[in-house]
């Protein structure tokens, strides 16, 4: 089936008069985000806004179509989609500026950012999701007990200041995929009241939730009307803690946790292709978590996760996509990692996993027993 790629070949000719703003120019423009736009877009110090022509001569100028294909980065090839938008009639007057990219390991900060003018009388602020940094991946977790991380309020006063030097007749719409959802819903609940008056929709394209504490307060109330969440049959990040937003299914060509992957989601003309219902294995995983997280105190929610994290550094792991290419090598190194804790810590992280196992069916039950196992016989 087709992808965003081949919509952008299908309406590279039908301009937003035409055709306006749709569901799937939403998946384009949070998906435009993954692009490392380092050198070729400035930041909040200047306000010109760049054309796409002038955004992809630069960005090609500084990279080479090899380093890209090379390059084994979630959504890697995102940067191929600059190429359709530049020979576009559809885009080719829409304008980039306000490129931010902020990685701090002793924080916990990843967030990255872009402001998209359409052309059309609109604005579209991206938030970039988790790239393959386990430190992307450890703010994910995050939300499961913080109501603010560092990264949701970087990405709230990138919005305020963005709209600044923006007009305010400007039909207003934020967004992301992954992460990027999670922030576009947030700021959009956060900002500044002027700025939140003039949000039209909010996309969180499997962006994960937020702890009760944040969807019960009045701001995010305010603004759960507008919210549109798609998720693929088999989500799990999008699926983590709750949003209170009705979720619309989407077909993806891949299977299990790859659907994640928004050039896998299906799209006929300009629409998504929509699925009935969830995957059977997609929703025990997420009631899983669901009650997993429901029965652990925040305190032990943070434990847990802390301990985790520090366990993926102490064995060397620093990317999310070197877990998956040797995973015998990389039990073996947690496990080890695990031995090396404090007996308290120790003993209290493999508690905390045996009430995660409780939650879940026999599979995770036996795999964290067996965890547990050789962390006590090797």
């Amino acid at each position: 089936m087709a992808n965003i790629m081949d919509y952008l070949d299908w309406r590279a000719d039908v301009p937003f008069s035409l055709d306006p703003y749709n569901e799937v120019d939403n998946l384009v423009f949070s998906t435009l985000a993954y692009i490392d736009f380092d050198g070729v877009v400035p930041g909040l110090e200047k306000d010109r806004p760049m054309s796409i022509h002038e955004v992809c001569g630069r960005y090609w100028r500084k990279h080479t179509k090899t380093e890209i294909k090379d390059r084994k980065a979630f959504v890697s090839d995102a940067p191929f989609m600059l190429e359709k938008m530049d020979g576009s009639a559809r885009y080719r007057h829409m304008k980039l500026l306000h490129y931010i990219n902020s990685v701090n390991e002793d924080i916990t900060l990843q967030v990255s950012a872009i402001t998209i003018l359409p052309g059309d009388g609109s604005v579209y602020v991206a938030y970039r999701g988790t790239d393959d940094t386990l430190i992307g991946w450890k703010e994910d977790f995050q939300f499961a007990y913080k109501d603010m991380t560092v990264g949701q309020k970087v990405a709230v006063d990138y919005l305020d200041r963005t709209l600044n030097c923006l007009p305010e007749n400007l039909k207003l719409y934020v967004g992301g995929h992954s992460k990027g959802g999670n922030f576009a819903v947030f700021v959009a609940a956060f900002c500044r009241s002027a700025v939140r008056e003039r949000i039209d929709k909010v996309y969180s394209n499997d962006g994960p939730g937020f702890v009760p504490e944040v969807i019960k307060t009045r701001e995010y109330q305010q603004i759960k009307s507008k919210i549109i969440k798609y998720t693929p049959e088999f989500t799990f990040i999008g699926g983590l803690m709750a949003d209170d937003a009705e979720p619309v299914i989407v077909k993806s060509d891949s299977t299990g946790a790859y659907q994640h992957d928004p050039f896998s989601w299906q799209v006929l003309r300009n629409h998504m292709v929509l699925a009935d219902s969830y995957d059977s294995q997609s929703v025990l995983l997420n009631e899983t978590i669901g009650r997993w997280v429901s029965n652990e105190s925040p305190e032990k929610r943070k434990l847990f996760i802390n301990i985790l994290f520090d366990l993926f550094k102490e064995a060397g792991v620093t990317k999310a996509s070197e877990l998956g290419r040797n995973k015998i090598k990389t039990s073996i190194a947690m496990v080890n990692a695990l031995r090396k804790l404090p007996a308290d810590d120790r003993a209290t992280f493999l508690s905390i996993l045996k009430d995660l196992a409780k939650s879940g069916g026999s599979a995770l039950r036996d795999s964290i027993l067996d965890v547990e196992k050789k962390t006590i016989t090797w």
